[in-house]
Formats: structure tokens, C-alpha cells, sequence
């Protein structure tokens, strides 16, 4: 052991000033092509700023505690749809609901503010991670490339033209949080360095650096529940590759001891925030269903199968799937999933294992030191939120597949991509450009799939489409189709409806649990004689849509749907 220290330090240093560590562009061309980057990224979210409130920003922008001052503690205090009879008491996300506030205090209900607000999250995530991949790759091509995937990658639609969705936020305070403790690990580096060769070290305290961090790993955890994984990631971190120097290799104590010792300040965040949690919701875990430890595990391999596919290969909406728990064992369901994982598994790991090799082989101490660091963070941030996924009893019922859990795992995969691009040697343009054309694809199957988000009739008619097995989301269409008629109706435009649809056999039934009620399906929606409109035929009961008799009045059976209109909602 003592003797291959040296050894390594010599090829690196020898290596630190080979070619392939030169910069492909220069500080001015970066920063130009930064700002396009955002202003494409922007560009393409645009048509947003026309999209309707959909799904559960109704129920946001109808929050008397967003719309009035003096609630903001309430926020701490009670679960997110505490003011919604029926609401689930599962969601404890009060840094939010303090971003929610302040839309509705800039925008008010202007539904195109709100949007925009949404965007600059994203975009604000985006530069997040272009901090981190050069605090850790101190490459500008790389860095580019990282933001480029990750900000135009498709999946993201969910996350930035539905306002509802916290992952964007809660993905900047772990990115942010992740650059803090960084900014500790070398000073703590710069100290050890200074007092070996016998000068002073920095009068700053390297732990204001470590304070700071877990103070924004808490608002990550406040942001949405997910934020957990964090915790995890900087113990997982810190034993893999300690901070300090004991004088020699570390060893397993070593290691063990300095990773407990700087996880406290995110094990101590991370227990205020379960005890607030649990004051709030009245415990700590709240299960959302029950479903036996057989058909969590049985539906693993496919619920992991659809988040590879979400991020791999989003040449299609994937925001909604077919959320059906898996009871038996099966090929279709079961074993081709699992295999199909471990290939993905088995080259995830080979990649790992050559990038970590060819850094500590190739580099200079300090490079290699950060391309390990990006290996390790650009993992756990791409594994660790899509093992939450698989908690079934903590997600919606019949409804736990969404293309919008990939966030922060893309951001991951974003990192590790870049990092590979890193330790190219040869090939380096031609790889770039192959990164180039994903781009362009990427930015075509983004500006195609954003407009799913445009309202709540066509979120769920494209809904349906791609996940016609979800109940969840038969119902919810069913009850759009509802409304946008009860719409048409108040407005005296019964005379343009022209109907072209059949009814679905069958229909979707409950046992009068809250939020649920009976409705109809429907293959296809219904177009109006107008061509900027689309109705459904006023129904004669709750559990189906008749057709009308010519000069047939619009108000007949309303009362009945009505009343359902307004026990069904999603809360997705």
C-alpha cells in the first residue's frame, strides 16, 4: 500500500499536462453559448405562457392560505391539502407552498405568470448543475454538455409546464447544497496542505462552508419529500472518498468515523425536519395503500424498467403509465424486466468502474479527485431518487408511474455523461457532435410533447392515450369532459357540438370512497362544429352520455353531473 502511493502520484503529475486537458472553448464562447442554451431552453417552454391552470393548480390557486398573508406558518404546521376536505395527509412540503405564495403575490391568477415563474425554475436548476459539473470537471465543454441534456431533455415537460411540480426546486437546493459542501471538502484540503508545509491556513472556517450546506439540504427536504436521498448521498459520499488526511491510506474507521462525523449536520436537519413532519401529519410515514411486500417487489423490475425507458429513450410522453401492481410472477412483467435492467446495470457499473480507473491513470491529483467525485455524486443522484419509486404504499393508487420522478435522476445521468465525455482522449469533436444531433432531438420531442400541458381536457385525453389502463386517469378524463362541457353550457353554446365518439363499454365504479365517483369512457373526444372546440353531449345520468334528439335541451341531466363534476378529483 505505501509503496504504490508514489507510484500514482508520479503518473499523475506527469499526466497533468497532457492535450486532452486542454479547453475546446474559450470563457467568451462558453458564456455566449450558455446564454443560448437558456434562451433556447426558454424559447421552447414559451407557448406555456398561454397554457391554462391544469390538475392541481386549481386547487393551489385556490388556497385562501396562498392567497392571503399571515398563514405562512400554517405551512409548517399542517399537511399541503389540509384545507381540502378529503385531501391526502401525505404531502409535508412547506418551502413550496412559500414558492407558491410568492407566485400568487407577483402573478395574482394570471395563469401565464405563473408559468414563467416555472420556467426560470428550471432554468435556475439548469445553471445549478453547469456550477457543479465545472466545480467538479473545471471543463467548459463538458459543462455545456451537461446543461444541454439535462435542460432540454423531454421528460421534463411534466416538471416545468405543470406549476404544480416541486422537483425542479428541490433539485436546485440539492445541486446547491452539493456545491457548498464541495467548497468545504477543499478547504478543508487547502488547511491540511497549508499546515504541512508550515503556513497559516485560511482565517475562514472551513465549517461555515459545511453549515451553510446542510442548512440547504433542509430546504430541500421542505421542498418535497424526495429530498431525503440527500442525507444519503453525503455519507455514501464521504465513505467512498473521506476528507483529511491521517497521514497515510485511510482505513475503514478512518472512513466510518469521518463520514458520521460530517453527516451530522444533515442527520441533525434531516431529524428537525421528521419531527416537524410528524407534528404535522400526525406521523412520520403515511401510507397512501397497503399492498403486500410480494407485489411491491414483483412490480419492481417494470416500475425501474419504465423509469430507464423515461430517461433513455423519450422519443414519447411517458408522464403517465399503465400504474397496475404486479401480483404474480410473469415473463412480460417480471423476468424480461429484470433482465433488461441488469444489462443496464451490468454497463452502468463497467462504465464506473473504466471512468474511475482512466481518471486515477490519467490525470493529475486534483482532476482526478473531481472526476471521482462527479462518478460518485452523478450515481447516487441517479439511482437513489428512483429506488423511492418503488415504495408503492406511499404513492397514488393506481397511479405511481410519472415521467416527472426523473428529474434529478436526469441531472445524474446528465453529470455522468459528461464526465465520460471528459476522460475521451480521442474523439472528442466527433462525440460532441453526436451529443449535438441528441440535442436537436431532444428539442423536437420537448416543444412536441409540452403541449400535452396546455389544459385539463387534453393532459388527460393524451393521458388516456398512452396509459389506457390507468383509472385514475379514465376518471379524471371523464370528468374534464364533464366540466368543459358544464363550460360550454354556461356559455349558450350547445349548438356547436358535433359529436363523432362512441362510448366505451363499461364504465369506472367505486364503492363511494371520497374523491371517487362513477363516469363513463370515452375512445375518442368529441369535436365541435367550431373548429377551436371540443364538447361532450350533455349526459342523461351520472354513468353515461347519451346522445341527444335534435333540438334536445342542453340542461337536461346537468344537476346530476354536475355533483359529479364536483366529488371527482385527482390530486395527481
Amino acid at each position: 500500500m505505501k509503496s504504490s502511493t508514489p507510484i500514482r502520484r508520479q503518473k499523475s503529475t506527469g499526466s497533468a499536462t497532457r492535450p486532452g486537458a486542454a479547453q475546446l472553448i474559450s470563457p467568451l464562447i462558453f458564456i455566449l453559448a450558455t446564454i443560448a442554451l437558456l434562451a433556447t431552453v426558454a424559447a421552447i417552454y414559451s407557448p406555456a405562457l398561454d397554457y391554462q391552470f391544469i390538475l392541481d393548480d386549481h386547487h393551489y390557486v385556490g388556497d385562501p392560505r396562498l392567497q392571503s398573508s399571515g398563514h405562512v406558518w400554517e405551512y409548517f404546521t399542517t399537511f399541503v391539502w389540509a384545507q381540502f376536505k378529503g385531501g391526502p395527509a401525505c404531502f409535508y412540503r412547506p418551502l413550496f407552498l412559500l414558492w407558491m405564495r410568492l407566485n400568487f403575490i407577483l402573478c395574482g391568477m394570471s395563469a401565464g405568470g405563473w408559468h414563467l415563474l416555472s420556467i426560470a425554475k428550471h432554468l435556475m436548476a439548469t445553471i445549478c448543475l453547469g456550477v457543479l459539473v465545472w466545480k467538479l470537471l473545471r471543463d467548459r465543454a463538458a459543462v455545456l454538455l451537461a446543461m444541454t441534456l439535462f435542460a432540454l431533455h423531454p421528460s421534463h415537460t411534466e416538471s416545468v409546464a405543470w406549476i404544480s411540480v416541486p422537483d425542479p426546486l428541490m433539485a436546485a437546493a440539492i445541486l446547491g447544497s452539493l456545491l457548498l459542501y464541495f467548497r468545504y471538502a477543499d478547504a478543508v484540503a487547502g488547511s491540511g496542505k497549508a499546515s504541512r508545509k508550515g503556513r497559516k491556513a485560511d482565517r475562514a472556517s472551513p465549517w461555515q462552508w459545511l453549515i451553510a450546506s446542510a442548512v440547504i439540504c433542509f430546504a430541500a427536504l421542505l421542498a418535497k419529500e424526495a429530498g431525503v436521498v440527500f442525507p444519503v448521498m453525503i455519507l455514501a459520499l464521504t465513505l467512498v472518498m473521506p476528507i483529511g488526511d491521517n497521514g497515510g491510506p485511510p482505513t475503514h474507521k478512518f472512513r466510518l468515523l469521518g463520514s458520521i462525523r460530517l453527516g451530522l449536520p444533515f442527520l441533525a436537519v434531516t431529524a428537525i425536519y421528521l419531527l416537524l413532519r410528524w407534528r404535522a401529519l400526525g406521523e412520520v410515514v403515511v401510507p397512501t395503500q397497503h399492498l403486500p411486500l410480494r407485489t411491491v417487489l414483483l412490480s419492481s423490475p417494470a416500475t425501474l424498467w419504465f423509469y430507464v425507458k423515461v430517461l433513455l429513450w423519450p422519443v414519447r410522453s411517458r408522464a403517465f403509465g399503465d400504474s397496475i401492481p404486479t401480483d404474480t410472477f410473469s415473463l412480460s412483467g417480471v423476468l424480461f424486466p429484470a433482465l433488461a435492467l441488469s444489462c443496464v446495470v451490468a454497463i452502468l457499473v463497467w462504465s464506473l468502474l473504466w471512468s474511475w480507473r482512466k481518471a486515477g491513470r490519467d490525470l493529475s491529483e486534483r482532476d482526478a479527485i473531481g472526476v471521482h467525485r462527479a462518478l460518485v455524486v452523478g450515481t447516487l443522484m441517479l439511482v437513489l431518487p428512483i429506488l423511492l419509486t418503488l415504495n408503492l404504499n406511499n404513492l397514488v393508487p393506481g397511479d405511481f408511474l410519472h415521467g416527472r420522478y426523473v428529474y434529478l435522476p436526469a441531472a445524474g445521468l446528465a453529470l455522468l455523461v459528461a464526465t465520460a465525455w471528459r476522460l475521451t482522449n480521442k474523439n472528442r469533436l466527433p462525440l460532441l457532435l453526436v451529443a449535438g444531433l441528441a440535442a436537436i432531438a431532444f428539442t423536437v420531442f420537448t416543444a412536441k410533447q409540452e403541449g400535452t400541458w396546455k389544459d385539463d381536457l387534453t393532459v388527460f385525453t393524451v393521458a388516456h392515450e398512452i396509459a389506457p389502463r390507468n383509472q385514475p386517469v379514465r376518471l379524471s378524463l371523464s370528468r374534464a369532459r364533464v366540466q368543459f362541457a358544464l363550460r360550454l353550457d354556461e356559455e349558450g353554446r350547445c349548438d356547436q357540438r358535433s359529436p363523432f365518439w362512441k362510448r366505451r363499454p363499461g364504465s369506472i365504479r367505486t364503492s363511494g370512497s371520497p374523491g371517487r365517483a362513477s363516469g363513463s369512457v370515452f375512445s375518442k373526444s368529441t369535436i365541435c362544429r367550431k373548429p377551436s372546440s371540443r364538447c361532450i353531449e350533455p349526459p342523461t345520468s351520472p354513468t353515461s352520455l347519451a346522445s341527444p334528439s335534435n333540438g334536445s335541451n342542453c340542461g337536461q341531466g346537468w344537476d346530476s353531473v354536475r355533483h359529479l363534476s364536483s366529488q371527482t378529483s385527482s390530486f395527481l
